[in-house]
């Protein structure tokens, strides 16, 4: 039996995941006054039209980073706040690396939904494209949620922090298979040490927060609805020291995922990297 529409899961008050056929998980947060819906998914079907379903509150947007699978839907809406270094990858959306996206994750699920390559939806227009920084706090009545700047992943990667819930929403910043590397050896990739840097900050924050969902929650075949295990950050830290300090080297991979590279894994950690970029700069971010 297929499934034929995005999977909706309600994971705590006024809260709900959004599962986009297995390719990418949205969240939808409602306060008091507005509703805040993080990231937009590959825009296979109308997340706007969900969302208001689900609430009645005037909807805010926000995403976490700028790849494909989190900012495809953004011509959904009039405005949408991210990160500025990933603005470019925003608004030079290709449909076909879209399509793309949903063929390679359609082989992934098995066949398990029914969405193609033909539900991606082409915009004639995008949204004007509004910053967020570290410590930016988004307030929907009586619920706060804090941006926290968690890059490696992209540079313009963010998080956010839910406080009332105790609910981190970290995008795909440290999960997996975090990937470090791009086939598109145009674009430069981010150094390991940023993405320990992230994993640090993560960490420091764990005693704010009880659960941690990444951007694919509900992956491939995959349809279940649980966070991230809580020793992910952890796992991170110990992996991205070890290549730092070169007692860890990685499996070099192909290129099905992020460009040729390396892997190396810990208990709920993953990272593909780039041998040859370590260090993305002098001095990591902090």
């Amino acid at each position: 039996m297929q499934i034929h529409a995005p999977i909706v899961s309600m994971i705590a008050r006024g809260t709900w995941c959004i599962n986009e056929y297995g390719m990418d998980a949205m969240f939808l947060l409602e306060g008091a006054h507005k509703a805040l819906l993080i990231d937009t998914g590959t825009g296979t079907f109308d997340v706007k039209a969900l969302c208001e379903k689900l609430t009645s509150k005037p909807l805010m947007v926000a995403c976490t980073h700028g790849h494909v699978d989190h900012v495809g839907g953004i011509g959904y809406f009039d405005k949408v706040y991210m990160h500025e270094d990933d603005f470019e990858d925003a608004r030079t959306l290709d449909p076909e690396m879209r399509k793309f996206y949903v063929r390679m994750m359609n082989s992934m699920s098995q066949g398990l939904f029914t969405v193609t390559e033909d539900d991606v939806k082409v915009f004639d227009k995008m949204p004007e494209l509004l910053p967020l920084h570290d410590g930016d706090v988004i307030d929907l009545g009586g619920r706060k949620i804090v941006v926290y700047e968690t890059p490696g992943h992209t540079p313009g990667g963010i998080s956010f922090l839910d406080v009332r819930e105790r609910i981190i929403y970290t995008g795909d910043a440290c999960n997996q298979n975090t990937l470090l590397s791009s086939a598109d050896r145009k674009k430069p990739k981010s150094g390991v040490d940023t993405l320990l840097a992230t994993a640090k900050k993560l960490k420091a924050l764990e005693p704010y927060y009880d659960r941690d969902y990444n951007g694919h929650i509900g992956y491939a075949a995959d349809v279940t609805c649980v966070p991230m295990k809580p020793t992910i950050n952890q796992d991170a830290i110990d992996v991205c020291t070890g290549i730092l300090d070169g007692s860890i080297e990685g499996e070099p991979q192909d290129a099905a995922f992020g460009g040729n590279s390396n892997y190396a894994g810990k208990g709920a950690f993953g990272v593909r990297f780039d041998p040859n970029q370590i260090y993305e700069s002098e001095e990591a971010y902090v």
